[in-house]
């Protein structure tokens, strides 16, 4: 991957910015994000011939640094793993540091110049930090892409392939596309995920990780 092209996981935190809060989705379903991003990381890895998965298990196969720390800190750590442990662990231990791992991408579109840091104020008491695009050139070339990619019989690259399957597997899909768009649009984009033998073998973890950490977080309740 060259210095200037974004990662999966920035391309997918650009696609779900809205882009006049400067915030993700706020409606997106709980942890969402999170196993989108932890999978996101898995594939890039994956990609980079770094990891490889079979049925039943997740297991490195180079320890080389890719150039990316977020990506080679989630390779170190899958490393020194001494058990063998199946896709969907992987991506519930990773999905689960959540806001702190979103930041990190955050802060690395902020140092890239894509994204800008500011302060807003919300209700005049309560500060917030924001993040909308500096240009919106790179998040509209995003969208664009899936958009076109969708809209099209175009045979999509493989990078392309596994975003559109992120969003399909997590439900973001929803948030960019209407309920008529959506059902329209069902086909191609089922077509478009199974071209990436690595979307079929991670959605099924996907989902098995989505629940496992929906299960192991407590229920609040406000009395």
């Amino acid at each position: 991957m060259s210095s200037n092209q974004l990662t999966l996981a920035e391309e997918l935190l650009l696609i779900i910015l809205d882009d006049s809060s400067g915030k993700f989705f706020a409606s997106a379903k709980p942890f969402a994000i999170d196993i989108a991003i932890a999978a996101s990381l898995i594939m890039e890895l994956t990609l980079k011939g770094r990891i490889d998965t079979d049925s039943e298990k997740l297991f490195v196969i180079s320890t080389a640094p890719t150039g990316n720390q977020i990506l080679d800190d989630t390779l170190a750590e899958i490393s020194a793993e001494k058990t063998s442990l199946p896709t969907s662990a992987w991506i519930t231990r990773i999905g689960k540091k959540g806001e702190s791992l979103n930041q990190l991408i955050i802060q690395s579109l902020v140092d890239r110049g894509v994204l800008m840091s500011v302060e807003k104020r919300l209700l005049w008491v309560f500060k917030t930090r924001v993040y909308p695009p500096t240009s919106g050139i790179e998040e509209r070339e995003v969208r664009a892409r899936v958009m076109q990619l969708i809209n099209s019989d175009d045979i999509p690259n493989p990078r392309d392939s596994l975003i559109v399957g992120l969003l399909q597997a997590t439900s973001l899909m929803n948030h960019l596309l209407t309920p008529d768009e959506l059902k329209r649009l069902k086909t191609r984009i089922d077509t478009i995920v199974n071209l990436e033998e690595i979307n079929r073998s991670l959605g099924a973890s996907v989902q098995e990780a989505w629940q496992a950490i929906i299960d192991n977080t407590p229920v609040i309740r406000i009395c």
